[in-house]
């Protein structure tokens, strides 16, 4: 599944595809030190990057977040587990919910979007 994504190192953080089926998929983020970002914004993009191999063939992009909160910010070393589930579709629209979970505490939350890329 991560052939699915146009993310390269240092910026594809979805580390590890461990369950997908059709309205969901589970995954792992493994933070480091030598993230492109700070590791709170770097979880979120790992939802998206979830959310996108559940719902793409092509590339698509992330077109909106909401009620997004996290309660710890990962940590070099942290091995994050993500459940996404695809919540409606609406044409080319897509909007789904996440959780992530260090040591099977829940640390975030999010509501977000991904929109396919329109044909020309």
């Amino acid at each position: 599944m991560q052939q699915l994504l146009p993310h390269q190192i240092p910026f594809r953080v979805a580390s590890k595809f461990i369950r997908r089926d059709e309205k969901s998929i589970e995954g792992e983020f493994l933070c480091t030190a030598n993230d492109a970002m700070p590791l709170d914004v770097m979880l979120v993009e790992a939802m998206a990057q979830f959310g996108g191999a559940l719902v793409f063939d092509a590339q698509g992009f992330l077109s909106g977040v909401d009620d997004c909160e996290v309660t710890r910010a990962p940590e070099a070393g942290d091995v994050v587990r993500i459940e996404v589930t695809l919540d409606a579709t609406l044409g080319a629209l897509h909007r789904f919910r996440a959780v992530g979970r260090v040591g099977g505490v829940e640390v975030a939350r999010a509501r977000f979007y991904l929109s396919a890329h329109a044909e020309a």
